[in-house]
C-alpha cells in the first residue's frame, strides 16, 4: 500500500520545514536589533546621556541570546542540505556551496567576533570601540541575510548555471 508516510521525502520535508520555521524567526529579530543597539550607541555618544547606554547593556543580552539560538537552529540546516538533499548538493553545491561559505567566513565571524565585544566589553573598548562594536555587529548579522537570499534566491531561479553531461 503506497502512502505519503513511507515516502522518504516527506520525511526530508517536514523535518526540513520544521527546522527552517523555527530558525526563521531568530534572524529578523538580530537583524532589526542590531540598528537599535547602534542607534542608541550613537546616541550615548552625541548625548552623554547614560540611558541610552543602560538600553545598550539590556538589549545587547537579549541579542546575545537570540543570536545563540539563532546559531543553535541555523547549523542543522546546513547539515540537511547534505543528508536530505545530497542529489540537490550534488548539482549545485558548487554554487550554494560558495554563497554559504562566504556567508560564514564573511558575515558569521564578523558577527560573532564583535557579539562579545558588545556584550562584554563596554569598559575595556571604550565608548568610541563600543560604537564600532555594534556597528560591526549590526554589518555582520545583515551581511549573513545578504548571503542567506543569495542563496535562496539561487535555489528558487537557478540561472547561470549549467550541469554539462
Amino acid at each position: 500500500m503506497n502512502s505519503i508516510f513511507n515516502d522518504p521525502g516527506f520525511w526530508h520535508r517536514l523535518q526540513f520545514g520544521f527546522t527552517i520555521v523555527y530558525h526563521y524567526l531568530f534572524p529578523q529579530l538580530t537583524m532589526g536589533l542590531a540598528w537599535f543597539l547602534v542607534y542608541w550607541k550613537w546616541r550615548a555618544l552625541r548625548t552623554g546621556d547614560d540611558k541610552y547606554n543602560q538600553a545598550v547593556r539590556f538589549w545587547a543580552k537579549i541579542f546575545g541570546l537570540n543570536f545563540a539560538v539563532g546559531v543553535v537552529t541555523g547549523i542543522p540546516m546546513e547539515f540537511q542540505f547534505g543528508t536530505n538533499w545530497a542529489d540537490f548538493s550534488k548539482y549545485a553545491g558548487g554554487v550554494i556551496g560558495q554563497t554559504l561559505a562566504m556567508e560564514g567566513m564573511f558575515a558569521f565571524f564578523l558577527e560573532s567576533a564583535f557579539v562579545g565585544a558588545l556584550i562584554w566589553g563596554e569598559k575595556r573598548l571604550g565608548p568610541r570601540g563600543h560604537f564600532a562594536a555594534a556597528i560591526a555587529v549590526a554589518l555582520g548579522s545583515w551581511l549573513s541575510g545578504y548571503f542567506i537570499l543569495v542563496t535562496n534566491s539561487f535555489m528558487q531561479h537557478p540561472v547561470g548555471y549549467q550541469i554539462e553531461a
